[in-house]
């Protein structure tokens, strides 16, 4: 069953092509639409901010305010937080191939799982030399 795009996102030419981009080969189920919509959205969002900051062919970084200060451009931290969506949005969709690799390094073990294991097995030393296994947080 062909499943048609959000009208949100055929409306726009760009997030009509990363809608395309992401979903060529294969048609999205249905439960995953909202996530794949909110994951152009960011892509977008990004897209935005990278032009705002790049205008006549320079990059502005910077600016000076009122009071003469010298600010970090409000997009920089926009265009973080968007990589930072954009990165846990594909992970949930499984569209990263990053996560598929480091999981077959590790023996099917990926960094998450790592860490988890290493947290219920850091031990602390308490009660006269008694190694007791320390809460996890």
């Amino acid at each position: 069953m062909a499943h048609t795009k959000p009208d949100i996102i055929a409306n726009d030419p760009y997030m009509s092509a990363k809608w395309d981009q992401l979903t060529d080969g294969h048609d999205p189920d249905p439960e995953h639409i909202p996530t794949l919509t909110l994951l152009v959205n960011w892509y977008a969002i990004l897209d935005r901010c990278m032009r705002d900051l790049t205008r006549s062919g320079d990059t502005t970084v910077a600016y000076t305010n009122d009071q003469g200060d010298i600010r970090a451009m409000p997009q920089i931290a926009t265009m973080k937080q968007a990589s930072a969506e954009i990165r846990a949005l594909a992970k949930q969709l499984h569209l990263d191939a990053h996560d598929d690799t480091a999981a077959r390094d590790t023996g099917g073990e990926t960094p998450l799982d790592r860490a988890r294991r290493a947290r219920q097995l850091k031990l602390k030393v308490r009660n006269g030399g008694k190694t007791q296994r320390k809460a996890a947080a």
